[in-house]
């Protein structure tokens, strides 16, 4: 029984090694890089050049490295005719500077997939709107023409993805890019945008279409800098920098229906950032209630915010069908700490928001002495003015404003979209300042008012005895 077994093993172990010795063989005299380079170029309508290609027998197992990829624009057949086997200069959509793919050899026995590793290194992307709104990827995205040059045949709605259509199950252990650079730009409207140091790695995707309830995860990683090139024309925001660090998983099939609709949870850290000229930071610093109370005191918010180091800024998404819902968001920045809930459509830009914002103490006295100023301003009758203390009524005024900490803290809901956002004070309930004015202002002035009639009547009494006693004296 034991020799059986061990002679079992052996015919699998040389089948195994005949096979990836075979498939290497293959790969060390199919794989080269001029072969490469022009079956992109075919598929893609691209010039395309390679630097190296490391690729021996061993290869299914150690793994394929393809380095110093450069991806041109599109190109027309003409032009890729001339330029076949010459470098890729000027003109470049994409630059790879290495790419790496490991691929398990046992698994293929048993019908499955499991692919180590699929990484590119340090690409560069550029990614280009002209004024015509035609991006330089579109050709990519749309059907080609056959070989006659006739229009195709109308095509039937794409069917949806199903988890049935998967042959084996998946099995991968990384899958993305490290350190990569995407630079877009939109001719018609003059705006740059670049995302650097961009880690996005898929890792663990274990995926069974006999399994869905248990095998249908990717963990995903995702690191990456997003920057203005000068200031955005449109949009929520003039200008941003800001850093992302974020953690968590797809879903990728939906269990019930088995077809393809992505969930995906994220835990998403903004250590390093810096904003200006965001809009829902304008609309709340704008609304004219907390414009009479605070005034210059919230105008921070329509200047540039800026953090560095600050793990705690960070917010829990979910994502799904274009619809995301945001928790347990948090910003701290140097005057104000601020926190956020809520949801956004990623397809109309319809907001529905809560937002809390807490001023730094430092403020209080400021905006109090600020609100002082703005009640003596508004109190009309000089008789009034001259009883009234705008100091006392300030610390009335602004009672409303403080929580359990002593410093000011309010509350609002955030409607409409990104671009035009609704903003309504929830907290505190305030009414105009003239109306505060107006109801408070005379009944203490009137307090004062008969405080200062009392001492005065005492004073002409005292008065009144002392000259009583002189005379008696006399």
């Amino acid at each position: 029984m034991v020799k059986k077994l061990l002679i079992a093993f052996g015919v699998l172990a040389a089948v195994i090694l005949v096979g990836a010795a075979a498939a290497g063989v293959m790969i060390y005299l199919t794989v080269d890089k001029a072969f490469i380079a022009a079956k992109m170029s075919q598929a893609l309508n691209r010039q395309v050049s390679i630097g190296d290609i490391d690729a021996g027998i061993f290869s299914v197992v150690s793994g394929i490295d393809i380095k110093n990829v450069a991806i041109s624009n599109f190109k027309t057949p003409e032009a890729l005719a001339g330029l076949q086997g010459k470098p890729v200069t000027g003109d470049l959509f994409a630059a790879v500077e290495a790419l790496r793919f490991k691929v398990k050899i046992l698994p293929l026995f048993k019908r499955q997939v499991e692919l180590k590793e699929l990484v590119l290194y340090s690409p560069v992307i550029n990614l280009v709107r002209n004024k015509q709104g035609i991006l330089n990827i579109d050709d990519l995205m749309k059907s080609k023409k056959p070989a006659d040059g006739k229009e195709p045949a109308p095509q039937e709605p794409a069917r949806p993805i199903s988890a049935d259509l998967l042959p084996v199950a998946m099995a991968v252990g990384e899958i993305g890019m490290k350190n990569g650079t995407i630079n877009y730009h939109d001719d018609g409207v003059g705006q740059k945008i670049q995302i650097y140091k961009l880690t996005t790695l898929l890792r663990d995707i274990r995926i069974d279409p006999q399994a869905l309830e248990q095998k249908n995860e990717i963990r995903l990683q995702i690191g990456m800098g997003v920057k203005t090139i000068g200031a955005l024309k449109t949009g929520s925001v003039e200008s941003f920098d800001v850093t992302i660090d974020a953690a968590g998983k797809v879903i990728p099939f939906d269990v019930k229906t088995r077809l393809l609709d992505p969930e995906v949870f994220l835990h998403v850290a903004v250590p390093d950032g810096e904003i200006t000229g965001l809009q829902i930071f304008n609309a709340f610093a704008s609304m004219p209630v907390l414009g009479d109370y605070l005034g210059r005191h919230l105008a921070f918010l329509k200047e540039k915010q800026q953090w560095k180091g600050a793990k705690q800024n960070s917010l829990d998404l979910r994502y799904m069908a274009s619809q995301v819902d945001v928790k347990n968001g948090r910003l701290d920045l140097q005057d104000a700490g601020l926190s956020f809930d809520g949801s956004m459509n990623l397809n109309t830009q319809a907001v529905d928001m809560n937002l809390g914002v807490v001023l730094a103490k430092q403020i209080n006295d400021a905006a109090r002495a600020s609100l002082a100023k703005q009640i003596e301003a508004a109190i009309q009758n000089p008789e009034v003015r001259k009883y009234a203390d705008s100091g006392k009524l300030a610390d009335l005024a602004m009672q409303p404003l403080f929580n359990k900490d002593g410093q000011i803290d309010l509350k609002a809901k955030i409607g409409g979209t990104t671009q035009k956002p609704e903003v309504q004070l929830t907290r505190p309930q305030l009414g105009s300042l003239g109306k505060f004015v107006k109801d408070n202002a005379g009944g203490l002035a009137l307090e004062a008012g008969k405080g200062a009639a009392k001492k005065l009547l005492r004073e002409d009494q005292q008065k009144l005895l002392e000259d009583v006693g002189g005379l008696l004296k006399k």
